[in-house]
């Protein structure tokens, strides 16, 4: 049951990820720029998922820290299966899947990812809702 209710929490991100990538084409980038754009929009990302794990964590219930890490995790693959499917479904060249990780480009990407994979146990930590 938590494996079903942490990807309904996962799910939630995918709204806020669609507006934040708005709000980084119609406003952050006009306004200053795509080196400007791009970290900020990861960062603004990053807080937002932080904030919905904080929020949402409690809907699993206490559980051992190994169970946060394995749902960190699975929104790790998740995340990137989101993208890559993405890219592809577009018909963009693979490339565009692994230049998002490429922090030369000023992309944060990888900051996002990283915030999907310990956001859950971070939480959880924070939350105290691990058990021994």
């Amino acid at each position: 049951m938590k494996v079903i209710k942490s990807i309904l929490i996962w799910i939630s991100f995918i709204p806020f990820a669609i507006l934040n990538g708005g709000l980084r084409d119609i406003i952050i980038e006009p306004l200053f720029g795509t080196n400007i754009a791009l970290p900020l929009s990861s960062i603004i990302l990053s807080i937002v998922i932080i904030t919905l794990t904080y929020f949402l964590l409690p809907m699993l219930g206490k559980g051992r820290s190994i169970e946060y890490i394995l749902i960190g995790t699975l929104w790790f693959v998740l995340t990137n299966l989101f993208d890559l499917l993405l890219v592809i479904s577009v018909n963009r060249p693979l490339t565009d899947f692994f230049q998002a990780f490429d922090i030369t480009t000023g992309s944060l990407w990888i900051l996002v990812i990283i915030t999907c994979l310990i956001s859950p146990i971070l939480t959880a930590k924070i939350r105290k809702l691990i058990i021994a």
